[in-house]
C-alpha cells in the first residue's frame, strides 16, 4: 500500500530487475525519497487532519443533516486525502488498471470485497464533485 502512496520517483516499467540500470534507478529513488518523503508524509497527514477537522466542525442543520462548505484550499486538501484513501483501498482490492476496476463493478453482493468497492466508487464520485466545484 505504501508503494502506491509513495511511489518510486525513478522507475523504468520495462526495466530488468537486477540490471545495472535498475539498480541505478533504485539508488536515485532512494536518494530522492530521502529528501522528499518527510514532507510528503506531513502533507498527507495535514490533508487527513483537515478533513477530520472540517467534519468535526459540522453542526446538524435540521432534518436533512449538515451542509459542508469548503473554501478552495480546503477542497484541495480534501481531494488529496480522498485520493490517498482511494489509493489505499485500490491497493487492498488489487486494482492495477481500469480493467481491474471494471470487473469490480459486477461483483455479487455476497462478495466480501463489495463494501470496499462501494467505498472506492463513492470516494471517486465525491472527488469528481469536488473537482467540479473548483473549476471556473
Amino acid at each position: 500500500m505504501l508503494r502506491r502512496l509513495f511511489p518510486d520517483a525513478y522507475r523504468d516499467p520495462e526495466g530488468t530487475p537486477g540490471s545495472a540500470k535498475a539498480e541505478e534507478q533504485k539508488a536515485h529513488s532512494a536518494e530522492f525519497r530521502r529528501y522528499t518523503e518527510n514532507d510528503l508524509r506531513a502533507g498527507k497527514r495535514d490533508n487527513a487532519l483537515a478533513v477530520i477537522r472540517s467534519l468535526d466542525a459540522l453542526s446538524p442543520a435540521g432534518e436533512d443533516g449538515a451542509v459542508l462548505e469548503l473554501p478552495p484550499d480546503a477542497s484541495r486538501q480534501w481531494l488529496g486525502a480522498l485520493n490517498d484513501l482511494r489509493l489505499a483501498i485500490g491497493s487492498r482490492l488489487e486494482i492495477g488498471d481500469e480493467d481491474d476496476s471494471d470487473l469490480l463493478f459486477h461483483l455479487p453482493d455476497e462478495d466480501p470485497r463489495k463494501p470496499m468497492v462501494m467505498a472506492y466508487l463513492w470516494l471517486g464520485g465525491l472527488q469528481e464533485t469536488l473537482v467540479g466545484t473548483l473549476l471556473p
